[in-house]
């Protein structure tokens, strides 16, 4: 697997999205979730209601995934980039640069709705 492109040189560490942002793609994920286990039933109804259901429960998570991956592709750059696991390891001081690199990451997983809508998704799997 091709590990992703970094530069040492300029790191950019990213800003975090508003609440607002993060709770729409916490529902995003929650209802296509939902979505997809109602085509189960309409299948029983109307082959349309299903087909839309299903369409619309799998772009909703092709949404809400793409948004994951790239929280988690940031997440990963301002570490490698700044080398912030090697530095903790080795016990290296941190730059300001490293504390604000570290501080996004910190709050970026402690705002995140991840945590939740997956439990939320088993509710509804069984």
């Amino acid at each position: 697997m091709k590990e992703f492109e970094s530069d040492r040189a300029r790191v950019k560490i990213p800003k975090g999205h508003r609440m607002s942002v993060i709770k729409m793609y916490f529902w995003v994920g929650l209802v296509s979730a939902l979505l997809l286990r109602l085509v189960i039933i309409a299948d029983h109804y109307e082959d349309i209601y299903a087909r839309v259901l299903w369409y619309l429960g799998v772009l909703g998570y092709l949404w809400f995934f793409a948004h994951r991956y790239h929280i988690g592709k940031r997440r990963y750059l301002v570490i490698k980039d700044l080398g912030l696991l090697e530095k903790i390891e080795t016990r290296k001081p941190l730059t300001e640069e490293d504390f604000e690199g570290l501080n996004y990451v910190m709050w970026s997983i402690s705002v995140s709705k991840e945590r939740l809508n997956y439990p939320g998704s088993d509710v509804f799997c069984g």
